[in-house]
């Protein structure tokens, strides 16, 4: 059974992204968010214990219930049906990550990145490059336009592969682009909807000036090849070398 139309796929490879409505049952999003809140100090009932509060990941991830909302419904054989049969690592997880609302915030047009670069305060080394191959980010509750929601630059990731053609993977601080990437999209939606997004592909979540906390669990999928065909990634003439799904 294939989950994902020519059309998803062609988005996906023209804008870098393709957002799937509705992708995993109700039962699944109320596990996860179970074990999100058991594990977080701010009470679920209670706005004024989380209003303003930022944003931060919290410190779970590998328990089944997280798990489930990748492998154990059709997110994971989604992504594999863009990159290719059987190509993805499975051992892996979800990171939650947490964007808290703040009302009296002023909004602004929020600034991108590509992950697996070093910042002071992102926790990658300085010296490595962490790449992967497809990112899934799943929402577990309603995000409204403004409310913190995951944000792409579309067609980034035919920017950045130009970029590499020039530039040593290792070239850029901090993931941050040297140059214009266009206008941002805001990803709004409901629960269960996912963002499928290229490694490529420049992101942030956005300023949350709303009222609802934006609860987004992402997980960054890997070729089982990954580690050997690192040095040998495509430029933009062939950026879909290694994406048997959709050549």
């Amino acid at each position: 059974m294939a989950y994902l139309t020519d059309a998803d796929k062609e988005h996906f490879k023209e804008q870098g992204f393709v957002v799937i409505r509705k992708a995993l049952d109700q039962k699944v999003i109320d596990d996860a968010l179970d074990v999100l809140w058991a594990n977080m100090e701010e009470d679920r009932n209670d706005p004024d214990s989380w209003l303003g509060k930022g944003s931060r990941n919290v410190r779970v991830g590998s328990e089944e219930a997280i798990r489930q909302t990748i492998y154990g419904h059709p997110v994971f054989a989604m992504a594999e049906e863009l990159v290719g049969k059987d190509t993805l690592r499975t051992g892996g997880g979800a990171t939650p990550h947490i964007n808290f609302p703040n009302p009296e915030r002023e909004w602004r047009e929020p600034g991108g990145h590509l992950d697996g670069y070093h910042t002071p305060t992102n926790g990658v080394p300085k010296g490595t490059v962490g790449i992967f191959t497809v990112a899934a980010t799943v929402y577990l509750g309603r995000v409204e336009p403004r409310g913190g929601g995951f944000t792409v630059w579309p067609g980034s990731h035919k920017i950045w592969a130009e970029y590499f053609k020039y530039h040593d993977l290792d070239s850029l601080r901090g993931g941050g682009a040297p140059f214009d990437l266009g206008k941002s999209l805001e990803i709004t939606g409901d629960a269960g909807d996912v963002c499928f997004w290229h490694y490529w592909m420049s992101h942030t979540a956005g300023p949350n000036v709303g009222r609802n906390i934006r609860i987004a669990l992402i997980s960054r999928l890997r070729r089982k090849d990954l580690d050997e065909i690192r040095d040998k990634l495509p430029d933009e003439e062939d950026l879909w070398k290694y994406w048997e799904g959709i050549n």
